[in-house]
């Protein structure tokens, strides 16, 4: 099930950002390039702040949060995360897809984001393009992404 974020779910997001970087995105990226993108202890306050200002959709599986993407008015995924424990079970694409049709619906043309290595795959797999390889600078330290963007059918 997908929806929007609710009070108190910023709990379970900061435990699943840094985990999805250190336990997932490790497999990609260097030890140096994940303590670049996030400490390793979550920040729920940081969390709290965060989701109350961007209100992202929030998956939850068996009650708990699995997975989050924020989304910005116009039509940008700012980030994606799903928890370690519940990888491969389709929840990064459900996520994308509500994003897609969240869009779609409200009249956007264009779907956009800088999607790491690992979520390339499953932005491709929804028909996202890679506009763009680059280098994102986060601490001094270089991470590769890629800028994929969706155009709605005409």
């Amino acid at each position: 099930m997908i929806r929007i974020y609710q009070r108190g779910d910023h709990v379970a997001i900061s435990e699943i950002f840094p985990r999805a970087i250190h336990e997932t995105a490790s497999r990609v990226y260097t030890r140096e390039q994940c303590e670049a993108w996030s400490e390793r202890k979550p920040n729920p306050d940081h969390w709290r702040r965060r989701c109350e200002l961007k209100r992202p959709f929030v998956a939850v599986e068996d009650g708990q949060v699995a997975g989050f993407l924020e989304l910005d008015p116009d039509g940008h995924i700012d980030c994606m995360y799903v928890h370690p424990n519940h990888q491969r079970k389709g929840i990064a694409s459900s996520l994308v897809a509500h994003a897609v049709r969240t869009c779609f619906e409200f009249g956007l043309r264009r779907v956009f984001v800088e999607a790491s290595i690992c979520a390339r795959p499953v932005f491709e797999h929804k028909g996202f393009k890679v506009v763009e390889e680059r280098t994102v600078v986060i601490r001094g330290v270089g991470l590769m992404n890629y800028e994929m963007e969706l155009w709605r059918p005409e």
